[in-house]
């Protein structure tokens, strides 16, 4: 973890109480300062973006955000709403729109916010309402939401700090549609200042969980903007008005939709490191809570069913540091060849529905394995589990992720020519030759694929690293209850030694800085009753 990183989280600034004490503004306030703070600091930036000049430490991006999604999710979402804005502008904007807005968005000298989803289609852009205009008499672009529908919804940083907003939109010129651009629309001129004319928001408020993330809804009324607004690396307009665009219409929308393919690999990153900072907090609470054992008292973690359902729960966790290293690696290696974009544009869509599917489960699990101390905030398990709530439907719904993998796989068969080599594989050609003989997919079969091909690379991985074979067989075991109906059985349950499960604690403890629930510590109880003991 990056040395400077921990620092920061040593600070008072930091201090992961502060949630539970402040009004839910000063909360949305400081989330912001920790923003900037982190970007003065250099610790994260689009430069760590693939494609971008620091590209070569993206892999040290996704470990920095996903501990900082383990240390509070709300101000993991801001910065991430902040970085898929910012990399619109530097993969959407003119070698001379990036030149000029580039410090604005790699040292967050301006917080952005990412205008993309609307009320009433949510991820589904394709079908997004919202309207840009080109004014023929003034030289101009009209911004609109030309009904309830359309209004940008969901926006993260745009309630009060945000000053630009990355807005996708219809664009028509002459009365004729050119289909989906990208347009840098600023909506105040200093941070929590007043709004432009002809913009308007309100709060998404009260939400179920990322309280601090200043989630809001945007109306553009007619709102006025120079033809600049658009970013212009395919499209732009020239001197007499003439609209010129180096892309044909047919490749537009999914030209705008770039930005998503490695937004959702931080997604995985987040809900990695906080399924491993679960995991960590139930064992530590299972070391210190004392249970009745026969005639004497004894620590939790000696129960054998305890053991068990911990065990299981680390195990979910270690599968889903297999499954991003796996990804990452393709990501990494594959970049660079525009060609293998559609390969990565699945493993996208799998790591985020997996990741974070498989990450609430362990939160959940972990929760309950802490019996009453999970319910406390204090503790972070519920208030994970409360934030990551959002996360399977953050970035595209995970079903219509899972969705895309199976019509991939019925496309584009791996198994027609080959044998498969694991069970993942095997799994995935019956999944695909059931589709294949009725035409068609449920959602049990689609969901059944993407954890079928999650298998496939963990077990890749896995053998790739040389894992000990007891635990590769237990890690295959979990996924029993995901494939069973295609024949995957697990045999006898693990019945997991307090050994293994010292072992896999040990291969998940997060950093030490991250663990500040009671909890951990074997004082808790006395940390919880102290106002008890102290004199009135």
């Amino acid at each position: 973890m990056d040395e400077r990183l921990q620092k920061l989280l040593r600070t008072t600034l930091f201090d992961a109480r502060l949630r539970f004490d402040l009004p839910l503004r000063a909360y949305m306030d400081l989330t912001i300062r920790r923003m900037h703070t982190i970007f003065d600091h250099g610790i994260i930036n689009n430069d760590m973006w693939l494609g971008q000049p620091a590209g070569a430490r993206f892999r040290d991006l996704c470990e920095l955000i996903g501990r900082i999604g383990a240390y509070d999710y709300a101000l993991y979402s801001s910065l991430v709403d902040h970085m898929i804005a910012a990399n619109a502008l530097l993969t959407q904007g003119s070698p001379e729109q990036v030149a000029r807005y580039r410090d604005d968005v790699i040292q967050m000298r301006a917080v952005y916010a990412f205008g993309c989803t609307e009320i009433a289609s949510g991820t589904d852009v394709r079908n997004l309402k919202t309207t840009v205009t080109y004014d023929v008499q003034g030289h101009c672009l009209i911004l609109d939401s030309p009904c309830a529908g359309a209004c940008k919804f969901w926006i993260g940083n745009s309630l009060y700090a945000a000053q630009v907003v990355m807005v996708l939109a219809r664009l028509q010129v002459n009365g004729e549609e050119q289909g989906h651009h990208w347009f840098r629309v600023v909506i105040r001129d200093r941070e929590n200042g007043p709004l432009r004319p002809g913009v308007r928001v309100m709060a998404c408020d009260p939400k179920g969980g990322i309280h601090a993330n200043q989630v809001a809804g945007l109306r553009f009324c007619q709102m006025k903007l120079e033809t600049d607004a658009l970013l212009q690396r395919h499209a732009h307009f020239a001197a007499d008005g003439q609209f010129i665009s180096v892309l044909p219409k047919s490749e537009r929308f999914i030209n705008a939709l770039e930005t998503f393919l490695q937004e959702r690999l931080l997604l995985m990153a987040a809900s990695r490191h906080g399924a491993g900072l679960s995991a960590h907090l139930a064992y530590r609470f299972a070391r210190h809570r004392q249970v009745q054992t026969g005639s004497t008292l004894g620590p939790l973690l000696a129960k054998p069913l305890f053991r068990q359902r911990l065990y299981n729960a680390q195990l979910k966790a270690l599968a889903l540091k297999y499954l991003e290293q796996a990804i990452l690696n393709r990501f990494v290696a594959q970049w660079p060849n525009p060609e293998q974009r559609k390969a990565l544009h699945i493993l996208a869509a799998l790591s985020k529905c997996i990741g974070t599917w498989i990450g609430l489960e362990v939160i959940a699990q972990c929760r309950e394995l802490c019996g009453s101390q999970g319910f406390h905030h204090y503790n972070h398990l519920v208030t994970m589990r409360m934030d990551l709530e959002i996360s399977p439907t953050f970035a595209g719904d995970n079903s219509v992720m899972a969705y895309q993998v199976i019509k991939d796989a019925l496309t584009r068969p791996r198994f027609d020519d080959r044998q498969p080599r694991n069970l993942g594989q095997q799994i995935e050609r019956l999944i695909v030759r059931q589709c294949r003989h009725f035409d068609d997919f449920s959602h049990q079969q689609a969901v059944g694929l993407a954890y079928a091909r999650a298998l496939d690379l963990i077990i890749r991985e896995t053998e790739s690293q040389a894992l000990n074979p007891e635990i590769q067989r237990d890690l295959i075991s979990v996924f029993t209850s995901y494939l069973h109906p295609w024949g995957l059985t697990g045999g006898v349950e693990p019945r997991a030694s307090t050994a293994q499960v010292i072992r896999l604690a040990a291969g998940l403890k997060p950093p030490k800085v991250l663990v500040n629930a009671p909890i951990a510590d074997a004082d808790y109880i006395q940390q919880f009753t102290r106002a008890l003991y102290e004199e009135q």
